[in-house]
């Protein structure tokens, strides 16, 4: 009665798994399609920008590996060859005759683990709806920048505008994709780790590089997830303490108040330090004349650390007067450099004026000159002439 109990249960997840292959089957055949349909209109914008009227001649053969690397690549899934479970005889059991979640034979399981490679299509997916090569503005000043907008620009984009959510989608996408690839390297062993909710445990806590030890892989493949988990864990906290450092620095505004104050305490204590300095100087010199030498030796050494402690001071005020001088504002060189060009082009318009004047009255002098000198010389020929 037990056996036939299990029985009974083995092939009611036989028929769920048959189901979901079929399932996996047919959305593979899809993708396949749409990975062949974005190809397509691939050559057909550069045979629209280049002018090409053959499509052969804008399809290379690199271009072509890669789709068929593509296909094979996505096409990778367990494929329903066993055929429905009722089909099977009464006496027979099916051939995955272990319980849940361990009924999945090898090949079964790499089948699964290789349909992760379907991910890179993320990138892909992720630039083509955020806009970017829609945006007219963005296409424009890339171009004339030589700008390639790629899946890095993308991820620098939504990194320097959405850091936490980005961190937080990456980092949780990462935690359940290596758990269940653990989970699915994990049920061959015989002691291994191979429940879910016990990778879903241990992939956070190597994530984190806590590792309390309580759970441990037991297969090969489960301790090179579990290193690979650790290196990635070790990236995004890396990326974690880069943007949150990027947080908290000053704005524009807060870094010049912040160095206006300081400039302003490190002149106060250079002035208290010149001062001091002279009172120092003025009673080493008077306890110098008095002859009194224990008070000309203590003096003296305060007049020396009141001339150090000055020295550090300036120091401090110079290195922050060259920084304050190398921060700066793009906005500000920008505001003097069109003050600049429009004092030229106003001194430019003047003088254009200037030279315009002066012609004005050269050509008025000219024809002054002409008009008296006319009279005079007209009868010059008829006296030659007599």
């Amino acid at each position: 009665m037990h056996r036939e109990t299990e029985t009974q249960e083995e092939r009611k997840w036989a028929l769920y798994l048959f189901l979901v292959q079929c399932l996996i089957s047919i959305s593979t055949f899809l993708l396949l399609c749409l990975i062949l349909a974005f190809h397509a209109k691939e050559v057909q914008l550069f045979m629209t920008d280049n002018g090409l009227r053959d499509w052969r001649v804008a399809l290379t053969g690199r271009q072509a590996a890669q789709i068929a690397l593509e296909l094979v690549v996505c096409g990778l899934h367990p494929v329903p060859v066993r055929g429905l479970p009722c089909a099977l005889g009464s006496g027979a059991l099916p051939p995955a005759t272990q319980s849940w979640p361990s009924f999945l034979s090898q090949g079964e399981a790499l089948l699964s683990l290789a349909m992760l490679l379907r991910l890179y299509l993320v990138p892909r997916a992720v630039l083509l709806r955020s806009g970017v090569l829609l945006n007219a503005s963005y296409r424009s000043i890339g171009a004339l920048n030589q700008v390639r907008f790629r899946h890095w620009f993308v991820a620098k984009l939504y990194m320097n505008t959405h850091p936490g959510r980005l961190l937080l989608c990456l980092t949780l996408g990462l935690w359940l994709t290596t758990a269940w690839v653990l989970s699915v390297a994990e049920r061959q062993g015989v002691n291994a780790t191979g429940q879910l909710s016990d990778t879903l445990w241990l992939i956070p806590i190597t994530f984190l590089t806590i590792g309390y030890g309580d759970v441990v892989p037991g297969t090969m493949w489960g301790k090179i997830i579990c290193l690979c988990t650790g290196v990635m864990g070790v990236c995004c906290t890396a990326l974690l303490v880069a943007v949150v450092a990027r947080k908290l620095e000053f704005n524009k505004a807060e870094k010049h108040v912040h160095n206006f104050m300081m400039d302003i305490q490190y002149a106060k204590e250079m002035k208290e330090s010149a001062a001091r300095v002279l009172q120092e100087a003025w009673m080493f010199y008077k306890h110098t004349c008095r002859k009194d030498s224990g008070a000309t030796r203590r003096h003296q050494c305060r007049l020396l650390a009141a001339i150090n402690r000055f020295r550090q001071v300036r120091m401090k005020h110079r290195k922050l007067r060259e920084q304050v001088n190398s921060m700066v504002d793009i906005s500000k060189m920008h505001m003097i450099l069109c003050d600049l060009q429009l004092g030229v082009s106003s001194s430019h318009q003047a003088l254009e004026k200037r030279i315009d004047a002066l012609a004005g009255k050269l050509d008025t002098l000219t024809d002054l000159l002409s008009t008296t000198l006319g009279p005079r010389q007209l009868p010059e020929p008829s006296q030659e002439a007599t």
